[in-house]
């Protein structure tokens, strides 16, 4: 068996499953608090607007199925308080995903659900057709048409049950956060608000598949390939629709790869960017900063002019009750309160909190592996007063500089392997960066006389030019400190190609200089007296983003007005964030044991290894747990590898193994994905086997090729 090891992935269901994996195997966290004791963060009492909702009510879980127009029916988990009834009726906020809320995503959704039913709030967790308990056709994609009628569709069933109060929300972190913002975006009138975390606002630029328009592989290619083949819960029958509505249905990668630049596939009521007005509701945008989706919250509280509130802590991509690094907190009691404001008629306080509460980071350690950040959660207006624009420019001489850059041009070594360390999104721990140099040209400023206290996305301002039709660039800002430890801070990439365009990407001109302008991701971080801050400036940061084909140097124009950093740097603190409340202890359901595997937490440190002429990246993960008599068991891992002389000759190479013992019957399903490229095109293999009691009941392969399409 695979070693155990903490969740790689960025949008995978892992995080929230973990938050109660490390419950199940350490027992409680010290910090939290028993439940309905209503304790702050700070110490201090709670402001006499807050409205607190202790458990007062018992909750009923009614497990069923709801019809949609074409006759399918999509399986549901009703957690409501025992008394709803057309007397007594609730609100009820909704969570659809694919990832299978009677196994995968049980033990996690029964915690926070039964939280918010006990306190009178009704939620419906649904699978989304051809996934989990739920019958039909397994959808082609993230956010098909087929998923977002069903939503609408069931927004207006269940405004429509008897004991419900006819308002409907939408409550979900990831995948359940960007259809969110979709139905937003659909106006649906029984619809009233959402919370959402670590969503997206920019289905191309900013999400799994390509990170800063570059395409992006990792474990969730993998494992939405092997999960998305489980059979229909809670019986798992191996029957003629299983196999027409899951096993035989071909691949998503294909899919995906098919639409490597920006356009409609990505953009025609899924990207929130191109219709800000549409949404006409309140919106709760919650960001985690080491979480590659948080610049969502950025832009929603930029753009969207409805009732707006954010947040944003110095987790991963989890919820804040559970997120790591703490400090966490108690957002569900937070939940409880917006949704009582919003479908319940019901003065909580919850607006006069600050509309932008952030953790502003102190001076992070150069390791990955602190449990918790120094610094203090602060309330802010927005956009947040008291931010001051500063500009560093880049100097020949290797400097960040105020003003008098040294005029020059520099080549950036070209290490296509380079940017290992940085982790597998614009997220994650990252190791003491000091050795993470190759392939990077480094910029430092003179020591801090003073601190320095940043809120907001650093802009990137380079003058570049390449030999080749393709180039990508990538920045790193970090913070060097006395002892010579780095620590990154955060980060971005540009594709070239798409200098002028996205939709129609266009070759580099050899030799020709341009500017390329671009935002780092949202952070918030400290620089101490003393320290420097770095900027690295390279072409490659794999395995995160795909290498181009290309093994030829690109230059940086350098001087004053040529080639800067402008970093918004907070000059006066926020409000202390008196209102947040301890993290409150969520049950685990009783017929659920764990055995191993999915630690709380962000990638582990990937695994490394030079072998021949590759460079090679290994991630893994496991998980190994048991429902009443069922037991499960899910391994996936990833990968990567780059020949740095030749990287156009690159690989992914995805494998997972799920098992299900269910009465008697030992079910397994073994797959592969397998991406190659060279200079034109991609070579896509994927490999599904079907097992039953050691018997093989199905056997299917894929093999295509698509050509490179400015990636």
């Amino acid at each position: 068996m695979p070693p155990a090891s903490p969740a790689t992935c960025p949008r995978k269901r892992n995080l929230l499953f973990a938050a109660f994996v490390l419950l199940a195997l350490a027992g409680p966290p010290t910090f939290a608090r028993a439940a309905g004791s209503p304790e702050t963060l700070s110490g201090k009492p709670l402001p006499e607007w807050f409205k607190f909702y202790p458990a007062d009510h018992k909750v009923a879980i009614d497990r069923t199925s709801i019809e949609m127009p074409d006759g399918v029916k999509l399986a549901v988990t009703y957690y409501k308080s025992a008394d709803a009834s057309p007397e007594k009726r609730v609100p009820i906020v909704i969570n659809m995903v694919p990832y299978r809320k009677d196994d995968l995503f049980y033990a996690g959704d029964y915690g926070m659900y039964r939280y918010l039913a006990e306190r009178g709030i009704a939620c419906a967790r649904i699978d989304i057709r051809g996934t989990g308990g739920s019958e039909g056709l397994e959808v082609d994609r993230e956010y098909s048409d087929a998923e977002l009628n069903d939503l609408e569709s069931c927004i207006g069933k269940m405004a429509a049950l008897p004991w419900r109060n006819g308002r409907i929300g939408m409550q979900g972190k990831s995948w359940a956060g960007f259809n969110a913002l979709m139905m937003a975006m659909r106006q649906p009138p029984a619809l009233k608000a959402l919370l959402v975390a670590h969503a997206s606002e920019d289905l191309y630029a900013n999400d799994v598949h390509n990170w800063d328009g570059v395409l992006h592989l990792d474990i969730f290619t993998e494992e939405v390939e092997t999960e998305s083949l489980m059979p229909r819960s809670p019986d798992y029958v191996l029957d003629k629709d299983y196999f027409t509505n899951r096993f035989d249905r071909e691949p998503w990668v294909f899919n995906y790869l098919n639409h490597q630049r920006d356009g409609k596939f990505w953009r025609d009521g899924r990207s929130l960017f191109t219709a800000y007005d549409s949404v006409k509701i309140p919106v709760y945008a919650i960001g985690g900063l080491l979480d590659g989706y948080r610049d969502f919250a950025v832009a929603i509280l930029d753009h969207v002019k409805t009732p707006i509130k954010a947040e944003f802590g110095p987790w991963n991509h989890a919820w804040p009750n559970a997120g790591s690094p703490g400090p966490a907190y108690d957002n569900w009691q937070t939940a409880v309160r917006w949704w009582k404001q919003w479908l319940c008629d019901e003065e909580t306080g919850i607006m006069r909190e600050p509309k932008v509460t952030a953790f502003v980071r102190g001076t992070i350690p150069a390791r990955d592996d602190y449990e918790t950040a120094p610094g203090s959660y602060q309330g802010f207006n927005w956009p947040i007063d008291g931010i001051k624009e500063e500009s560093l420019q880049l100097s020949a001489t290797g400097a960040l500089v105020a003003a008098s850059a040294k005029a020059g041009t520099m080549e950036i070594p070209v290490d296509p392997a380079a940017g290992i360390d940085a982790g597998s999104w614009w997220g994650e721990r990252a190791p003491d960066m000091k050795n993470a140099t190759a392939g990077s040209l480094v910029f430092d400023s003179a020591p801090m006389t003073a601190p320095k206290v940043l809120a907001g996305r650093p802009m990137i301002h380079l003058k570049v030019a390449a030999e080749a039709p393709l180039a990508n660039w990538s920045v790193c800002l970090e913070d060097v400190h006395p002892d010579g430890s780095v620590t990154l801070i955060t980060g971005g990439a540009f594709n070239g190609s798409q200098r002028e365009s996205r939709t129609a990407p266009k070759p580099l001109e050899p030799g020709k200089f341009f500017k390329a302008d671009f935002p780092l991701h949202f952070t918030t971080y400290t620089f101490a007296k003393g320290h420097r801050v770095r900027i690295t400036v390279s072409n490659a940061q794999f395995p995160m983003l795909w290498p181009t084909p290309y093994r030829k140097p690109t230059k940086l124009a350098l001087g004053d007005g040529v080639s800067s950093v402008k970093l918004p740097v907070l000059t006066s603190p926020g409000a202390p964030a008196d209102f947040l409340l301890k993290p409150e202890e969520l049950p685990l359901p009783s017929d659920f044991k764990l055995f191993s595997g999915g630690a709380l937490g962000d990638a582990p440190p990937p695994k490394v290894s030079y072998e021949g002429k590759w460079v090679k990246v290994l991630q893994d993960e496991e998980q190994h747990w048991k429902i009443g008599d069922t037991e499960f068991y899910d391994y996936e891992s990833v990968t990567y590898r780059v020949d740095p002389a030749d990287p156009a000759v690159a690989g992914f190479y995805g494998a997972g193994r799920v098992t299900i013992d269910h009465q008697g019957r030992k079910i397994e399903i073994v797959t592969s994905v397998d991406v190659e490229s060279d200079a034109k095109d991609f070579s896509i293999n994927v490999h599904r086997k079907l097992s039953e009691n050691g018997a093989i009941k199905g056997d299917k392969s894929w093999s295509r090729k698509i050509p490179r399409d400015f990636q």
